[in-house]
């Protein structure tokens, strides 16, 4: 059954639209020639050159003749409103793009505006005389509108592999702000809940991430990199720490959660 299931899985990831198109471009091609070898090369083979064999051969399969030309017309219209649209597409994805350097760089003041609550908030869970039942002088910053737009529109019109990087993006995000939203709350005297340091942690950890991915992006954004969408590294994860003023080294088993969740 797992082996069955395995199959399945790898059938579903090959077989895309795309691949079912070029399947079917391929197969008619192979028709296409078949049909000229059959029609134009074989009957002056088979009729040595004289022309009333051929003529008697065409007339013979004029309903053939007639149904592949239709279909001959039917492919190739077919291919040519694809092309358009591909190219429609993509000049709508890269006027899209012109605007996604503003939304990284919207994206990534929001993201250091968090780096204060977090820190006070592992200061105070850290600090056993704490009992993290009074609210937090530094507070949750809001989440930036303008780019909701910019990514939706192009995650619509990008290919797979970029549409599919700007939406976990999205959901790490969403996450990212769902999770500090419950932990502002979790500071007041009507919670009063036990604070684990270890937990914040990996909230810094998540932060930098989302920077880590939006550094990544910025190259691609404005034309002058590739777009890679390999595993975050440890230097990058680094370097997003840097960006968002927390400092790796003050913050005691930062690195050492850094280093385990990123294997």
């Amino acid at each position: 059954m797992d082996t069955i299931k395995s199959l399945w899985l790898k059938l579903t990831l090959i077989w895309t639209i795309d691949n079912f198109i070029r399947l079917i471009n391929a197969i008619s091609s192979l028709t296409f020639l078949i049909y000229i070898y059959a029609m134009f090369v074989a009957p002056f083979i088979d009729g040595k050159g004289r022309w009333d064999y051929v003529h008697d051969v065409w007339y013979s399969w004029q309903a053939l003749n007639v149904g592949m030309l239709a279909f001959g017309s039917s492919v190739i219209a077919f291919n040519i409103s694809r092309y358009n649209a591909d190219k429609q597409r993509e000049r709508e994805f890269i006027a899209a793009k012109a605007f996604l350097p503003e939304s990284l760089s919207e994206l990534t003041n929001y993201f250091k505006k968090c780096t204060p609550m977090l820190v006070e908030a592992w200061n105070r869970a850290a600090d056993k005389s704490d009992l993290c039942n009074t609210q937090l002088l530094n507070t949750l910053p809001p989440l930036p509108n303008s780019y909701r737009a910019i990514f939706s529109s192009c995650i619509s019109t990008a290919d797979k592999n970029v549409g599919e990087y700007l939406a976990y993006i999205l959901t790490r995000l969403q996450i990212h702000h769902s999770r500090l939203k419950s932990l502002e709350s979790d500071f007041s005297d009507d919670e009063g809940m036990v604070q684990i340091p270890t937990n914040i942690l990996s909230y810094m950890y998540r932060l930098a991430e989302l920077q880590a991915l939006v550094n990544k992006l910025f190259g691609y954004a404005r034309s002058t990199e590739e777009f890679n969408d390999k595993k975050i590294t440890l230097e990058q994860l680094e370097t997003g720490y840097n960006v968002l003023n927390i400092e790796v080294e003050d913050i005691d088993g930062l690195w050492d959660l850094t280093v385990r969740l990123n294997k």
